[in-house]
């Protein structure tokens, strides 16, 4: 079977049109995996075949592929092929990551309302810690951020925790290529000494940073742990800086950790 021999076939449920850069391949892996979702049942090579219109061998190429990658698995010689345990842990990692979001706003909020203070959840993200979510400080001085933004893992506390599982060549390729300077010039452009700071501030569980960003003005941060115990993202408050200083701080550190703790006792199942 050619694609000569089905021109609309395949091309009719597609939109495929013929091109240089492999995305025709990708499209029919993902029409492969599509189909099998939607057979709910061991489908055969024939099966894919004909259902899609794809030529024999570029058929079997693309299910040896993703059968090497474990996002197909066989039932047994002649028994067809169904979904594999790649796609699971797909799923589960987009089931925890939908859990988070849900239980993180809601943690949030209740952080803020124990604390007054703006809180910030965020994540790593393209080579930078970046705000998912902000609860509004309630009390007449706030601390402002936005909601979307990123900034260099050296400047801020979440940030140092966000990377803390990295080992330390990658963790010091990544510094080399995104720190930058501070807004007051006071956050580290050392790689030795943040990499100090990024295993300190994970040992202790909870990191906390003064004027590196804003003056007058700094923050205390908890990681968020997923099953393995990998940082999957940071609860911070952000408070002036005279609410830093004892007893103030060691109340915050008490509530971001707990709000961080519930939340990764959440995700693991706890």
């Amino acid at each position: 079977m050619t694609d000569a021999g089905t021109p609309g076939k395949a091309r009719a449920r597609s939109g495929e049109v013929d091109d240089p850069n492999g995305s025709r391949s990708v499209r029919r892996a993902l029409q492969i995996l599509e189909l099998m979702l939607d057979r709910a049942e061991p489908v055969s090579i024939a099966t894919i075949i004909d259902a899609l219109g794809i030529p024999k061998s570029t058929a079997y190429e693309l299910v040896r592929t993703l059968t090497d990658a474990e996002y197909v698995e066989t039932s047994g010689r002649g028994k067809g092929l169904f979904l594999g345990r790649k796609l699971f842990q797909l799923g589960m990692a987009y089931r925890n990551q939908v859990d988070l979001l849900k239980d993180g706003s809601q943690i949030v909020e209740e952080l803020r309302d124990i604390t007054g203070e703006t809180v910030q959840f965020s994540v790593f993200a393209d080579d930078h810690m970046q705000v998912l979510m902000k609860e509004e400080g309630l009390r007449s001085i706030r601390i402002i951020s936005n909601i979307g933004s990123r900034v260099p893992v050296n400047w801020a506390a979440a940030g140092r925790l966000l990377v803390s599982d990295m080992k330390d060549a990658d963790l010091a390729q990544l510094l080399e290529r995104t720190m930058r300077p501070s807004p007051t010039g006071r956050a580290s452009m050392n790689v030795a000494t943040v990499i100090e700071q990024v295993r300190a501030f994970r040992a202790l569980g909870y990191a906390i940073e003064l004027n590196e960003v804003n003056d007058h003005a700094g923050c205390v941060a908890a990681p968020v742990v997923d099953e393995h115990g990998h940082c999957v993202a940071a609860i911070s408050v952000a408070v002036p800086e005279h609410r830093l200083a004892e007893p103030d701080r060691s109340v915050l550190i008490a509530d971001v950790t707990a709000a961080a703790d519930r939340l990764s006792r959440r995700l693991s199942g706890h």
